[in-house]
């Protein structure tokens, strides 16, 4: 077990003491960490034989019937939960884990819980295993984050599957629950500022005990929550599920013999480990680091708070860090496991999707040497249990840009695999009260299942194309939620393009909706996301993404309109007094004459938006995905036409009017100083957009693609050779603005040009007096 000696600062004007406390990663002072081997009491026996060879379609039969059964097994959870959020937004993953609780099959479901139940199940073996102990028909409850979830709502059901008196494996579960407690409905506590706010956290206990349910235990830990029907529906389908599972598996080793179910499932690991190790060989040595930043630590904050991430890349092994990140603070943290769950998660998206779930291999090639007592990677009693909406999207999207700079360096077809980075925050909205006959509700609205994709080097992001971190997530229907609870939706629809997401390949459009109480006297909007910059940086000179909004009136002629037989379409123009709404607010009283708007978000798009072919800026506008006035503005296309048939580009004046932009920024710009060009012998290899890198005079250096501008050796940093043009990030376009009292009026943008052509080579978003970030540095070849 990791161990680390913490000081703690000696009182003004006192000696130091000779003794220092020592802080675990043991799961409770500290996020859980297993040590290799892992200590499981010899009273608990583990199968571990296996047979030396299995036949090709043996192998093959077997290898489906597991990953077939941990789909069944997600489908049985689909079925028999009742709370929205699991039955249509699957906001769930099964797994089937070997004895020792490595993972060899997930579902196609919340990729975060990767490591989850791995980490869980570890934990219950080494402190359980004695007392009360691990037997046929047990299984195991926790939502305690410092073992193992992301967050308190997230519960994992673990249940050991005996051959004999030994444990071949393990069938688990991990699904979000309504409501599990804690100072706000729905349990993501942005007010918290420790644990003792936040919802109750178990550590793993024993509620299924030789296949008994123990009432007292279960009633405990329904006793929490608002919704207790609800979660006791949606526990007792974890629990099925699991026994569904666990007798297919049963049924799997009869007919196949123990030791032959293991040889496969041992080759299942070792298959995806050499897949990804394959993979990593081809990309070259060298370090990779990127920064986002949140806003308000909980309700009332204003400030700016940094997650930073780093990855080394050596040989056949990644390293992970999170130096540079801000110290634990407020409700937006997470644990060791949240972090290590979501570099997983963007890992296997973008370099073993092929793998279909087979991830516990590809963990292996992944070490992670965290800083405790950060954001992310917080100690007890830091509050945790809104990182569902904020923290962990933020590690995913970073995580995403890390590893895309990384792959963008990699052989082509390695380089092809990178997706980008994902949403910055799940945007979303929890709202509760009662219902006109008095029934509590908690509508927890997931509809950002919808989603977008950011831009990939090669093609446009994908509209509404969801979430590479949920691949089986879903919205619902509107109709749906209005079945479900009392509120009336006036209309869903496509987010506008424009300056947001554009880049030379552009990210997919996300969506906003609006609604009203409906046959309740009104309600409380919870949880809410209203942000005041952008946290997503486009890749290789895009701009950013979208900056989420809610929005909320009082006092509004919704009902006056629907007397005069229409339906509003659009928020602005509906009168009433408009809320003044924080980043993190406190619940805001929704009356019956009320009606609010959120959105989603258009994801990030790929490359300058100077350099988007003009025919298909035509396009976007003919198709109505971008108005007309932002063609010229965002992308410096001048149209000809009016119409959605006849609207064309002009090509000559488009060169004209791009020339001139691009003139207007070096002007604007700092020098780097003396600029020298790269021989025109050089070969360029593209690092995506207008990086390359390109090797002359015995050395490497990066240079640009169109300008051929030469940046700096690869183990410098290229920036330091580009010109720079920085303005505040609301400056940048109409689509970021925002208000003096915000915390995003004093972020910056940063623009780093190719001092020859003035195109862009990559941007930052920043806070006033952050250095710029070296975020490429690649290991010298032997020839270099």
């Amino acid at each position: 077990m990791m161990t680390e000696t913490v000081s703690a600062p000696a009182p003004e004007g006192s000696e130091p003491s000779a003794e220092t406390p020592t802080v675990v990663w043991d799961g409770i002072a500290r996020g859980y960490v297993p040590t290799e081997p892992l200590p499981v009491p010899a009273s608990v026996r583990l199968h571990t034989t296996a047979v030396d060879d299995v036949d090709p379609v043996t192998f093959e039969v077997v290898r489906y019937s597991l990953m077939n059964i941990n789909l069944e097994h997600g489908q049985t959870l689909q079925r028999l939960c009742v709370s929205p959020v699991t039955m249509i937004t699957r906001d769930f993953q099964p797994s089937i884990l070997t004895a020792d609780a490595d993972v060899v099959f997930l579902g196609p479901y919340l990729q975060y819980f990767s490591n989850a139940q791995s980490l869980t199940i570890k934990w219950i073996l080494e402190n359980r295993a004695e007392d009360p102990g691990i037997g046929p028909g047990d299984m195991y409850v926790s939502n305690d984050p410092f073992v193992g979830t992301p967050h308190q709502p997230d519960t994992i059901v673990a249940a050991p599957v005996f051959i004999g008196d030994e444990i071949f494996c393990w069938v688990s579960n991990v699904l979000h629950h309504s409501d599990v407690g804690g100072s706000v409905m729905g349990s993501f506590c942005v007010d918290a500022t420790d644990m003792f706010l936040d919802p109750p956290a178990f550590p793993p206990f024993k509620l299924v005990d030789q296949g008994r349910i123990r009432p007292d235990i279960e009633q405990m830990f329904l006793r929490q929550s608002r919704v207790p029907r609800n979660v006791h529906m949606d526990l007792r389908a974890a629990i099925s599920a699991n026994l569904v599972a666990a007798e297919k598996i049963t049924a799997l080793l009869k007919r196949y013999g123990a030791d032959t179910v293991k040889a496969v499932m041992n080759r299942v690991l070792d298959s995806g480990e050499k897949t990804v190790a394959e993979r990593l060989a081809r990309i070259p040595d060298g370090t990779w680091s990127h920064r986002m930043y949140a806003e308000a630590a909980h309700t009332g904050d204003n400030a700016t708070y940094v997650y930073r991430m780093t990855v080394r890349k050596e040989g056949e092994h990644l390293y992970v860090d999170n130096r540079g990140t801000d110290s634990q603070t407020g409700s937006i943290n997470v644990t060791y496991a949240g972090f290590v769950g979501a570099f997983l998660s963007a890992l296997t998206a973008s370099l073993a999707s092929d793998l279909a779930g087979a991830y516990g291999g590809v963990y292996r090639r992944v070490h992670f040497d965290l800083v405790p007592g950060t954001l992310s990677c917080a100690d007890f009693p830091a509050a945790v249990s809104p990182s569902g909406i904020y923290t962990m999207e933020t590690l995913i999207s970073l995580a995403g840009t890390v590893i895309g700079q990384m792959l963008a360096c990699a052989e082509p077809e390695i380089a092809r695999l990178a997706i980008g980075p994902a949403h910055p925050a799940f945007y979303a909205m929890i709202s509760g009260g009662t219902t006109a006959d008095g029934t509590p509700f908690i509508a927890t609205n997931a509809n950002n299942m919808i989603g977008s994709l950011a831009a990939s080097p090669a093609e446009d992001g994908v509209d509404f194309g969801g979430h590479f971190w949920i691949p089986e997530g879903t919205a619902s229907n509107v109709e749906e939620l209005e079945l479900l609870w009392p509120m009336l939706y006036l209309y869903r629809r496509a987010m506008p393009g424009g300056a947001d997401g554009a880049g030379r390949h552009r990210g997919g459009r996300g969506f906003l909706e609006a609604a009203i109480p409906w046959g309740a006297p009104g309600l409380a909007a919870a949880v809410y996301v209203d942000e005041s910059f952008p946290k997503v940086v486009g890749a290789r000179g895009a701009n950013p993404g979208s900056v989420g909004h809610f929005r909320l009136k009082h006092g509004s002629d919704v009902h006056r309109s629907f007397e005069a037989g229409k339906i509003p379409q659009d928020f602005d123009t509906i009168s009433g007094t408009q809320a003044a709404i924080e980043a993190k607010g406190p619940a805001l009283m929704v009356a019956e004459d009320a009606v609010w708007e959120w959105t989603g978000a258009n994801a990030t798009g790929f490359g300058d938006p100077l350099t988007r072919e003009p025919e298909r800026v035509a396009v976007d506008v003919a198709a109505g995905s971008l108005p007309a006035e932002a063609a010229e503005r965002v992308y410096g296309v001048v149209l000809t036409g009016t119409g959605t048939t006849d609207v064309a580009a002009d090509s000559a004046a488009t060169d004209v009017r791009r020339r001139d932009l691009l003139a207007a920024r070096l002007a604007a710009a700092s020098a780097p100083g003396l600029v020298r060009t790269a021989p025109a012998d050089a070969r360029l290899h593209l690092l995506g957009g207008e990086l390359a890198l390109a090797e002359f005079n015995g050395a490497r250096h990066f240079v640009s693609v169109t300008g051929r501008a030469v940046l700096g050796p690869v183990t410098g940093n290229y920036k330091d050779g580009c010109a720079v043009l920085e303005r505040p990030v609301r400056d940048l376009a109409p689509e970021y603005a925002t208000h003096k009292a915000r915390a995003g009026y004093t972020v910056r943008h940063r623009e780093y040009l190719c001092p020859v052509t003035g195109l862009r080579i990559e941007t930052e978003i920043l806070r006033d007096g952050d250095e710029p970030l070296h975020d490429i540095a690649l290991a010298p070849t032997k020839e270099s």
